[in-house]
């Protein structure tokens, strides 16, 4: 078994990895009589660059196999994120450590909002390949320092994109949370982009049978979801009441990909009764709408907490957003 940590952009023991790695694909395609000192087969790690990058342990702590996440130059589709410095040290080969590795390695690239992962390896390495190969990748154009060299071989595999709907009650804090984890998110350096779902139903009169317009917030999803695609945001934080069990599966058609529908959590905010009516007190509404709104919230938090459609519940009244935040993400899997 290894255990996989997290290191930074610099540490030593990776980068003692890295040089065994070089000296190994030197002795694959270079004649001995030929090699220099300077022969590399790639361009040192830009630390700028680099999201990620990982260390796996033995059961002793002797470092066995290394990786490294870090975003693709311009030449690729944006949101492309590549692993570089997959190694696995002779004596630890045959165990299955590089599938873990990679393993690790895709569970980051979800985290970090890319929409797909790029790699590459070589003709001699029959072993990278059939790995690469079973796990999902799809053989593409050598792209960057791998286009100097007629035997790399390189591989992409696009990931889904993924949602995360913040439900709860008026007054919850729904729209609050989300805009904080968004913030949290482009913090850590992720590719993300929040929607205020209301704000795309905002339409009247509203048909009889949709009084909220639901049919129209997914139909206009589902017309930005390839945008943003596009612009390589594999993370969307939607702020939307949900109170429809399909509503899950609506929101992974919406956003819907080449690499298939998008995975979908759906958190819940919560916050006590007499909190939620503070909130909408100073919410400076007036009129009907400040009674509606007091009606609403005590309606729909018992709807809500007897559909029970939600991954998890985080409650609001006690911790400053940025607290609430980080909750979210955690039961969320997003962490």
């Amino acid at each position: 078994m290894i255990s996989i940590r997290h290191v930074q952009a610099d540490d030593a023991v990776a980068a003692g990895l890295w040089a065994e790695q070089q000296a190994e694909l030197r002795d694959l395609y270079i004649d001995p009589a030929d090699q220099t000192d300077d022969d590399t087969f790639a361009r040192d790690i830009d630390a700028t660059t680099v999201y990620a990058s990982f260390v796996g342990s033995d059961e002793s702590g002797v470092a066995a196999v290394s990786a490294v996440l870090q975003w693709a130059s311009e030449e690729l589709p944006p949101g492309s994120i590549e692993a570089k410095r997959l190694y696995v040290r002779p004596e630890y080969r045959r165990r299955g450590y590089s599938r873990v590795m990679m393993g690790a390695v895709e569970v980051e690239a979800r985290r970090s909002g890319s929409t797909s992962v790029v790699l590459g390896t070589g003709t001699e390495q029959g072993a990278a390949i059939a790995l690469y190969e079973g796990i999902g990748y799809r053989e593409i154009e050598p792209f960057d320092e791998y286009a100097e060299y007629a035997t790399t071989v390189c591989f992409a595999k696009d990931l889904p994109t993924r949602v995360l709907v913040i439900n709860g009650s008026i007054g919850a804090g729904k729209t609050t949370t989300a805009a904080a984890v968004f913030d949290a998110l482009t913090h850590r350096g992720s590719r993300a982009a929040f929607i205020d779902a209301d704000s795309l139903c905002q339409s009247s009169p509203a048909p009889p049978d949709d009084p909220y317009n639901q049919r129209l917030l997914f139909a206009n999803l589902a017309a930005v979801a390839p945008v943003y695609r596009a612009r390589g945001i594999g993370l969307i934080v939607i702020a939307r009441v949900v109170e429809d069990p399909d509503d899950r599966t609506r929101y992974a058609k919406a956003f819907m990909s080449q690499s298939g529908q998008a995975d979908v959590s759906i958190v819940r905010v919560d916050a006590p009764q007499d909190v939620r009516e503070t909130r909408l007190a100073a919410r400076n509404s007036m009129g009907d709408w400040r009674g509606w709104e007091l009606e609403r919230t005590v309606e729909l938090s018992t709807s809500l907490d007897w559909l029970e459609l939600d991954d998890a519940v985080v409650w609001t009244d006690t911790r400053t957003r940025e607290e609430v935040a980080s909750d979210v993400l955690e039961a969320a899997g997003w962490a």
